[in-house]
């Protein structure tokens, strides 16, 4: 992926050429302007009338969808899935109907050698010079021809400060028997193989991204041992949970647990003192998709400071846009909440998901089965 260093680069597709060079006056950056107006002008007229996306539930702020139809005049169409597993598995099935799909980083790195993801043409998403250096060429993406970041966050555990009353500093409240037994039937883990072997590799003191069979064995040793303990499983439900009272203590995403929050008071999120998983959801094209042009539209239009800072706020979590934080976008109490934006000492102990292998993938797939079982 260019970075934005490189944005001048493309300064030939929108005209933008003699502003890299010398001797700029008023009337030459006027028609440079006017040509870049003409030029985007242009671009929308070319647009497909309809857009399908795939997205997480509820990840997105309201009237985002409706303010893009408005202006581009392109019906967009959602669907939603709960967990990664689901819309890999529809995705893979071949003749879903998306064009665009918001998907997990090491999805993003599961699904490009298998031919599922065409790459993305920057020339039609401007907007990707917005992007934080961070977040390019990522592990799961590493030339960036594929994906741009959307949102990114943190799994950690959300709780209910009026029933959990013990200190706790990570993940020794969900595996120490001792500490879980008092919340027995309380307990929700998310519905995610990975990020729940996540938490016990990182509390067991090994990567999230272990792949040794005898050290995944030991993982869902201890998840088995606090399996009596759990309520349920649940991707869509953890939220919920939380904010009716029915669970006092979630393994979840951050922006879940701090939805819980807005409508539960004594909901509260941590971040484990081991670490745990920084996941970064991300668009992608895919390969069977038929409306090309409005999807990169889309994922331009998604890009924009202003509407990346709009789903922030609304989803109490971090976007890749520098400029938001920066010019003050993003609300105060989240950009300088560090279970939010953590700061350096707690990024170093937090793991990206690399992309499995097959072989590893199924491995640690057999041992989730006799978890769920």
């Amino acid at each position: 992926m260019p970075s934005r260093r490189d944005f001048l680069k493309f300064g030939g597709v929108f005209g933008l050429g003699a502003l890299a060079g010398g001797g700029i006056t008023y009337y030459s950056m006027q028609s440079e302007i006017s040509k870049l107006n003409e030029a985007l002008k242009e671009s929308s007229l070319n647009l497909e009338p309809e857009l399908n996306v795939y997205n997480w539930y509820d990840y997105v702020a309201p009237g985002i969808f409706e303010d893009f139809t408005s202006e581009f005049n392109v019906k967009l169409n959602p669907s939603y899935y709960g967990n990664p597993d689901e819309m890999f598995a529809k995705v893979m099935a071949g003749g879903s109907g998306f064009d665009v799909v918001i998907a997990s980083d090491y999805k993003v790195g599961e699904m490009i050698p298998l031919n599922l993801l065409q790459k993305l043409d920057f020339e039609k998403i401007p907007n990707f010079i917005n992007i934080s250096d961070e977040f390019t060429n990522p592990p799961y993406d590493p030339s960036q021809e594929y994906s741009l970041p959307y949102m990114w966050g943190t799994t950690g555990i959300g709780y209910n400060k009026e029933v959990v009353t013990e200190d706790f500093d990570g993940f020794d409240l969900l595996f120490e028997e001792d500490k879980i037994s008092k919340y027995s039937k309380k307990v929700v883990l998310v519905d995610e193989m990975r990020e729940v072997f996540a938490a016990a590799l990182k509390y067991l003191g090994y990567s999230l991204n272990e792949t040794k069979e005898e050290r995944l064995v030991e993982a869902k040793n201890l998840i088995m041992k606090i399996k009596p303990y759990i309520l349920k499983f649940s991707a869509e439900q953890v939220k919920e949970l939380l904010i009716s009272g029915d669970v006092a203590i979630a393994l979840g995403y951050s922006t879940d647990v701090y939805l819980a929050a807005a409508q539960n008071e004594s909901i509260q999120y941590k971040i484990a003192k081991e670490g745990g998983t920084m996941w970064i959801d991300n668009f992608v094209l895919l390969n069977e998709a038929k409306n090309v042009n409005s999807a990169h539209k889309f994922i331009d239009y998604m890009l924009r400071p202003s509407v990346c800072a709009i789903n922030s706020n609304y989803l109490f979590i971090a976007n890749p846009c520098f400029e938001t934080v920066e010019r003050g976008y993003v609300l105060a109490e989240l950009a300088e909440d560090p279970n939010i934006y953590p700061p350096e000492d707690i990024l170093k102990k937090m793991e990206v998901f690399k992309p499995f292998t097959i072989e590893e993938k199924e491995r640690m797939g057999q041992l989730w089965t006799e978890i769920k079982a």
